[in-house]
């Protein structure tokens, strides 16, 4: 992000208007088609999006018009989903549930900022977890006005047991990317034997974390031993290393930013680059500022 020179990587770029910041039509033919299934599309399909962006070009840009486009086809998918876990295909419902879920997604997608988005996380939710399993770690560290419950999603490699433990990694979340997707990462680790713990940062998702407590996310973070977060989770990577470094077995923080990430002059032209595919800067005020 900050170049030796004082500057920034992409200085020559930063005020320029990236084309899939035009419009949605721009976003999805220049950013979000072509890498299907890659971030934040995972577990979907090509086929269950371009029926909804039919519709989205077509009509003006509203939080609450735009998620409401998606139901019908994640609607639909629960629908097929629900009939093939009676049939007791499990393997086929456990796709459809999660192709759902990816539709919930985009639907909510970067932050639930209107009635018909948090609707759409609520409903997302419910969909990823039919495949995927969660529980609820008690928030032993938690004060009046937290909740009392750290929502996560887990997954153990097979010959785990009480007698044969198995390594864990704890996967943070960034800024707009929660558990229900970032649980693609889970089958990966688990197949070279390695338990994995999805959990969202403080301010995002389902996290407890108390909004007008600045010390809050450290709370958040006093039971676990190792750590693997991303973008905005690996800013909370890098402040997890400092103030937990005796929990810690290790710490690795993916494009986590640190203190030139809050710069005025980056955070003022953030909406237009290249690096992101919605505009942050207006997704970063529904995460209270710890």
């Amino acid at each position: 992000m900050a170049a030796p020179n004082g500057g920034y990587f992409i200085q020559d770029k930063l005020y320029k208007t990236a084309p899939h910041h035009e419009s949605y039509k721009q976003l999805w033919e220049t950013k979000w088609k072509k890498p299907m299934g890659v971030y934040p599309f995972m577990f979907s399909a090509v086929k269950d999006f371009e029926p909804i962006v039919e519709k989205l070009v077509a009509e003006p840009y509203d939080w609450d018009d735009y998620a409401q486009v998606y139901f019908p086809k994640a609607e639909e998918l629960v629908s097929e989903a629900q009939k093939a876990e009676q049939e007791g295909n499990k393997e086929k419902a456990s796709e459809l549930y999660l192709r759902a879920s990816a539709v919930y997604r985009i639907s909510r997608f970067p932050a639930p900022r209107s009635e018909k988005q948090r609707y759409a996380w609520q409903e997302g939710k419910k969909a990823c977890i039919k495949g995927l399993g969660c529980i609820e770690v008690p928030h032993t560290h938690g004060i009046r006005g937290e909740g009392k419950n750290i929502p996560i999603y887990h997954l153990l490699p097979s010959d785990a047991s009480e007698s044969n433990p198995a390594p864990v990694v704890l996967i943070m979340t960034g800024l707009d990317g929660y558990r229900t997707e970032l649980s693609v990462w889970m089958e990966g680790w688990r197949q070279n034997g390695v338990g994995t713990i999805v959990v969202e940062i403080p301010g995002t998702g389902d996290s407890p974390a108390l909004a007008s407590d600045p010390t809050s996310p450290d709370r958040q973070w006093s039971n676990k031993v190792c750590v693997w977060a991303f973008s905005t989770g690996g800013y909370y990577a890098i402040r997890l290393a400092h103030t937990h470094p005796t929990r810690l077995a290790g710490v690795v923080a993916l494009g986590g930013g640190v203190h030139h990430m809050f710069d005025e002059e980056w955070l003022n032209n953030l909406f237009g680059t290249k690096a992101n595919p919605v505009d942050q800067m207006k997704t970063i005020p529904f995460k209270p500022k710890y």
